[in-house]
């Protein structure tokens, strides 16, 4: 079957991008590529069902729309965030920045990420959130000096959390400073021992450093480390992770016969399969910016669309809080919806019919109980 591909050059916020959209049925999936200057910056990846008994020309049909709307949502994904950025910089909101600056940190825009991160904290200069935002932004870049900088002045500040201990750590990883290392990923895991993370990084560390440093003073003899990486992993195994499970037989063999570099490379690419959850909050992020600063553009098919994603991810990964969180907040806002929608309809039965007495009585429940409402969902998306 002949493969199915769009290409666009988009400019948006004086910016210019280049978007690639096609399908690889011999892989069963959809691949979009985002490019800045020749660059690229971002890929997704969509699985789509071969299904049984379909012939190929429905199956083409079927394809050609996936890419198709793919490739469109793309292009309007990268246009709306350039425009929000733009409505959140009049704003002194710096909860919305750092919002912001995941989902730019998430498409690879690191440079617009840490603006955003920069910007939270001229408001806000002890939010832990923004810290540790621009440091895994620079983390990413490979600027770790810069990185332990700023998560010591998180800790500093009070800001004693895993998720800071758990980037510092890595930081360190990155520099080959075992060590320093090993006592923040120890210290994520003493304020949150079920930290699978903190678990998966400790097991690099105590392989990747057998590689470089096999007679360190100040970490447990090369054999040992080998056995304490084997139990961070199974920690991981048992808990049922199917990224986990998937790379089980060939990270033991690879452990078994020696083949330590291996095992670390295996690691270190799996990392995004396996811990998903980075890219799941996202959904939520996404959808509070939208429905902050979207305008018109967030309607019921959209918040239809959130929910769908949020119930796939609640139900592929059902011990993330995140995600709970973030559906019960969509569900509140088609509440709202909802509510919206039931004031209009009273209206108009009393545009029928103004001596509609049952209609007026309802609409003036509506309006005086609703405004607890409308302020306890205001709160909650502050």
């Amino acid at each position: 079957m002949t493969e199915i591909g769009f290409n666009d050059n988009v400019a948006v916020a004086g910016r210019k991008f280049h978007i690639q959209t096609a399908s690889n049925t011999r892989k069963g999936n959809v691949r979009c590529e985002v490019f800045e200057e020749g660059r690229l910056i971002t890929t997704y990846e969509i699985d789509f069902e071969r299904r049984k008994q379909s012939s190929d020309e429905s199956l083409k049909d079927r394809i050609k729309q996936i890419v198709s709307s793919v490739h469109r949502e793309t292009i309007n994904e990268i246009d709306l965030m350039f425009r929000i950025a733009d409505k959140v910089k009049k704003l002194k909101h710096a909860p919305s920045n750092v919002k912001l600056g995941l989902i730019f940190q998430r498409n690879n825009l690191l440079k617009d990420a840490i603006e955003q991160f920069e910007t939270a904290l001229s408001i806000e200069p002890k939010s832990a959130e923004a810290m540790n935002g621009l440091a895994f932004c620079h983390i990413k870049l490979g600027n770790y000096a810069k990185a332990i900088q700023i998560l010591k002045q998180a800790l500093n500040i009070g800001a004693a959390y895993a998720d800071i201990y758990n980037n510092l750590g890595l930081a360190y990883l990155y520099e080959k400073q075992y060590a320093k290392a090993l006592t923040n990923f120890q210290e994520a895991l003493h304020i949150n021992p079920r930290y699978k993370e903190a678990h998966y990084n400790l097991a690099i560390l105590y392989l990747e450093s057998t590689l470089h440093d096999k007679t360190a003073n100040q970490l447990p003899p090369a054999s040992i480390r080998i056995e304490r990486a084997k139990q961070q992993l199974q920690k991981l195994y048992d808990t049922g992770n199917k990224a986990m499970k998937a790379i089980e037989t060939k990270l033991n063999t690879y452990i078994k016969e020696e083949e330590i570099g291996k095992a670390v490379k295996l690691l270190s690419e799996s990392r995004n399969k396996v811990f998903p959850e980075e890219v799941l909050s996202l959904i939520g992020m996404d959808f509070y910016l939208k429905l902050m600063y979207g305008g018109k553009g967030l309607n019921d098919d959209i918040i239809r669309k959130f929910e769908m994603r949020l119930y796939k991810a609640v139900n592929d990964h059902p011990n993330y809080a995140d995600l709970w969180n973030n559906l019960g907040i969509v569900h509140l806002i088609q509440c709202r919806n909802l509510f919206l929608q039931a004031l209009t309809e009273f209206d108009q039965a009393l545009n029928i019919n103004p001596s509609f007495d049952k209609a007026l009585k309802n609409k003036k429940l509506v309006e005086n109980d609703g405004k607890e409402f409308l302020i306890l969902l205001r709160a909650i998306l502050r």
